[in-house]
């Protein structure tokens, strides 16, 4: 099966094309601009950093200046002679000028060797007070320690070298001069030397010494606070989230901007400071470095070298990195810069601006779209008209306004097309209609050739249809006349191509190719109807004639049932129709279609269909002891058996000297006794008498005689009958039984699959017998009235109960789906006490209570039954009039049926000229129409 596309309309179409083609278009350039741009972008941010690495390189070195610094100290080496603390106060000038020249140092430190401490450090540096609690105009603080004394000197002096304070310091605790880091490192060293990171005994900032031994064996050092790195950090932080980091070639961390993730730094117990390492700073993206850093450390010229940026993935974002050489006083005591920065901060101008190019595509798009709409709209306008058109045609819509013609020239054909298609469409279904609606196959033959000859326009046309029939309508005779050129034979065929008739139409000129085309398909759809109208009357015919085998099956099935389900339709339809045509009472707007006649025609056909299943021999049961033969046989060779068993021993005690005359009274009077025994059990089997106690009293005496058994009664029975046989162990033989039983092996059992369900899909409420059959001698015998068994008379009426399962399982269509309501049931009675499912009068339709009046009048009237005589006229309807009293039959009904006389016209037809006798009709209706209690 190909596959389906969906159907959009022009304006989607031209919208959807254009939509995309903007959309991708304005996607690339959007694309390819972002991605340029994040390309020069990155370039430039590149470049950028490289500029700012050799920015912040050179800066560091200014800052530092470690030539200056190691300079610096140099020229101070001779201030650390064995000088005292005056001596050396009066050459602060040149302390100043070192600092001075040195701005990112903040102090500068001399120790003799004879223990003496003398310091000049700031007060203030760039980012506030460095030292705490001095006077203000503070400049410089000058400390001086001599040797043994726990005290030392503390002057502040201001930016002038003015004297502000001079004040008794006491050392920090533990304070030993030779254990300075700064001191201890340079008197190990040669030259001059970078003290680990420890905290300033003049104001506790952290920061590194770098010191020079002197000649003399002390030392002299200036100070860097790692404080003044940090702040030079901050200013170089490209992008918010930018990280930078200068660490020790071992990876500890020196400076931080604002030394951001530090944290409280813990003092060594040689006064050293532990740093912490890239992997406890908290920064991600730095310790991701670490492999290049190593890297660095092992280049040579790594101070020199330009910075080579990497890009690498921490902490769930990408970024841009690089390790940088930084210039150091002492030489092998080299610092890395380690910096970081956020791609997507790097690269937010080209992401913004991917956004602008987005919003400016988003809004040529919307500024675009509506024109293309309007452009599109006004030159769909007349398909749009057609595709509404022609949804209105796919809804049999055909009689709306035309689509206005077109200025498009395809359009404008398209609209001419269009409406003469539905034009077309509009007749071929008028005429499909007029054919489908017609159900009889006269007047469709009468339609068929007027409608012909009206949609295709032509004079005339004849309609032959086998064997015989010829139909004529127009002008035919005068068109025969202009010649046979103008005429149109179009042959009706059934599916099967077999001719149905001929249809010829009669033009004044030549149809067109488009219209015999049309005349064409119009008899294609004519034959199809013919075919479908003779089809259904077919079935119909030969359904009819199924129902009626059926029907006479069942009559012929036994003699008993005579012509019941002949007649029972006919007296059925004759009260309907009596029904239908009473103008007053209650049935004066009583109407049956053609469908429910058809309904009540095959449910009264069918109404005993369920007899079938019935056996004939209970049917036709006519002695209480009758099965497939009559039993009374069997009982009156037993009674045979006693008389010559009687006489046998009789004949015996004679030869044994008894009383002969005595012997042969005895004998005459027990044979009169089992005659007698005999035709009392003769007639409790027919079945004509009531079986009173005294009666069954007798029956139960007879049956306890004996008689003697010596041959195997399972010989040469049936499986079935040798299973029931079986049920009570076999007596040794001989054996004496009764003359009478009720043996086991009577008892039939009703199988699980023949028990019906109390939950049952049809509402069958009959009680069923426990046993299927019961076959009892003396169980039957005794039967009070008639010949048939509780289990008998449950199986005969058990037909009515398999005509509803057999109808209900019949797929009737819709208009026949009462026929199993109807035909199941003629059994109930209004009162609720009828069978199978205890309907009352609310609960039956009215052509089920007909049907009951029917079924039980045609049963009482008729005189083909071998086992009684039809009853008089007079006497059925007065058992029709008793019974409708009782709520048996419908009084209603019944009235209609005496006042319109369908008793009188079915007797007519159907009852015996013996049995119509006089009929006191005024006395019927009076006794039906008074009280139930008077009545």
């Amino acid at each position: 099966m190909p596959k389906r596309f969906p159907r959009v309309g022009l304006t989607t179409a031209l919208v959807g094309l254009f939509l995309p083609l903007v959309c991708g278009t304005g996607l690339l350039v959007s694309a390819l601009g972002v991605r340029r741009t994040e390309e020069v972008l990155s370039s430039a941010s590149e470049q950028t950093l490289q500029a700012l690495v050799g920015e912040l390189r050179a800066q560091l070195g200014r800052a530092l200046d470690p030539a200056k610094a190691v300079l610096e100290l140099e020229r101070i080496e001779d201030l650390a002679d064995d000088r005292s603390f005056a001596q050396r106060l009066a050459l602060l000038p040149r302390f100043a000028e070192a600092l001075a020249n040195t701005p990112s140092y903040a102090a500068y430190l001399v120790a003799d060797r004879g223990g003496r401490f003398f310091l000049v450090a700031r007060v203030r540096d760039s980012q506030g007070l460095m030292v705490p609690g001095l006077p203000p105009g503070a400049a410089l603080l000058v400390q001086g320690i001599d040797p043994g004394q726990r005290q030392g000197r503390r002057l502040v002096f201001d930016a002038a070298l003015r004297q502000l304070s001079d004040q008794q310091a006491p050392l920090p605790a533990g304070f030993v001069l030779q254990n300075r880091p700064w001191v201890r490192l340079a008197q190990l060293a040669k030259g001059p030397v970078l003290a680990p990171v420890h905290r300033f005994s003049f104001g506790g900032q952290m920061g590194v010494t770098l010191s020079l031994a002197t000649a003399d064996g002390g030392a002299v050092g200036v100070a860097l606070p790692l404080s003044n790195l940090g702040e030079l950090l901050r200013h170089y932080r490209i992008t918010p989230g930018t990280q930078l980091a200068i660490v020790t070639p071992r990876g500890s961390v020196v400076a931080t901007p604002g030394m951001a993730g530090m944290g409280q730094l813990s003092q060594a117990p040689r006064g050293e400071v532990v740093m912490p390492t890239l992997a406890q700073l908290g920064m991600p993206a730095l310790a991701a470095l670490a492999p290049q850093l190593q890297a660095a450390v092992a280049h040579p010229d790594a101070v020199e070298r330009a910075p080579g940026f990497s890009r690498f993935r921490a902490g769930g974002q990408l970024w841009r990195g690089a390790v940088v050489g930084l210039p150091s006083p002492i030489k092998g005591a080299s610092t890395f810069l380690l910096m970081a920065m956020p791609e997507r901060e790097l690269l937010a101008d080209s992401r913004r601006l991917a956004r602008e190019g987005g919003a400016a595509t988003l809004l040529v798009l919307l500024l675009t779209v509506p024109v293309v709409v309007l452009l599109s709209r006004r030159l769909s306008a007349s398909l749009r008209r057609l595709a509404r058109q022609a949804q209105a045609i796919r809804g049999f819509e055909l009689d709306g306004e035309g689509v206005p013609r077109s200025r498009i020239a395809e359009v404008d054909g398209l609209v001419v097309t269009f409406e003469g298609m539905r034009g077309t469409i509009r007749r071929f279904l008028d005429m499909s209609a007029l054919l489908a609606a017609e159900e009889n196959v006269d007047r469709l033959l009468e339609q068929l050739l007027e409608e012909s000859v009206q949609v295709s326009g032509a004079r005339g046309g004849t309609l032959v249809v086998p064997p015989d029939r010829r139909l004529v309508q127009g002008e035919v005779e005068a068109a025969a006349d202009d010649g046979a050129a103008d005429c149109l034979a179009l042959p009706l065929l059934s599916r099967r191509g077999e001719s149905l008739g001929e249809l010829v139409l009669h033009f004044a000129a030549p149809p067109e190719p488009a219209r015999v085309a049309f005349c064409r398909a119009l008899s294609g759809n004519a034959a199809v109807a013919l075919e479908t109208r003779g089809l259904i009357a077919a079935q119909k015919a030969l359904f009819e004639a199924f129902i009626q085998l059926i029907a006479d099956a069942i009559d012929a099935k036994s003699p008993y049932t005579g012509g019941h389900c002949a007649r029972v339709p006919e007296l059925a339809k004759l009260l309907a129709t009596a029904a239908c045509e009473a103008r007053s009472g209650p049935y004066a707007g009583f109407a049956l279609s053609e469908q429910d006649w058809e309904a009540l025609h095959l449910a009264s056909w069918l109404h005993d269909c369920g007899k079938v299943t019935t056996p004939e021999y209970v049917v036709d049961k006519a002695t209480k002891l009758e099965t497939l033969h009559d039993r009374i046989h069997e009982v009156r060779m037993r009674f045979e058996l006693l008389k010559a068993t009687a006489e046998t021993d009789t004949w015996r005690a004679i030869a044994g000297g008894g009383d002969r005359q005595a012997l042969q009274a005895e004998l005459e009077r027990l044979w009169a006794e089992l005659d007698a025994d005999f035709a009392f059990v003769a007639e409790c089997n027919l079945g004509g008498e009531f079986m009173a106690p005294e009666r069954l009293a007798r029956l139960q005496a007879i049956a306890e005689r004996r008689w003697r058994r010596t041959l195997d009664d399972r010989a040469g029975v049936s499986a079935e009958e040798l299973r029931r046989r079986q049920r009570q162990p076999q007596p040794p033989l001989p054996v004496w039984e009764p003359l009478l039983a009720d043996q086991p092996h009577h008892r039939i059992e009703r199988l699980p699959q023949q028990r019906l369900p109390k939950d049952n899909p049809w509402g069958i409420t009959m009680a069923e017998p426990e046993l299927l059959y019961d076959r009892g001698e003396l169980h039957n015998l005794a039967i009070s009235r008639g010949t048939l068994s509780a289990e008998e008379r449950y199986k005969i009426n058990e037909h009515i109960i398999q005509t509803i399962r057999m109808l209900a399982a019949l797929p009737f269509p819709a208009h026949l789906a009462a026929v199993p309501e109807i035909a199941g049931g003629h059994h109930e009675t209004n009162d609720g006490r009828g069978y199978p499912r205890g309907l009352t009068a609310g609960q039956m339709s009215p052509l089920a209570r007909m049907m009951a009046i029917a079924d039980v009048f045609e049963a009482l009237t008729a005189a083909d039954r071998p086992y009684k005589s039809g009853k008089p006229l007079s006497a059925a309807l007065d058992i029709l009039v008793t019974m409708a009293i009782e709520r048996h039959l419908d009084q209603e009904l019944l009235q209609l049926f005496l006042e319109a006389g369908v008793w009188r016209t079915y007797a007519e037809r159907f009852i015996t000229p013996a049995q119509r006798d006089g009929v006191d009709l005024a006395a019927l209706l009076e006794r039906l129409r008074a009280p139930r209690g008077a009545a």
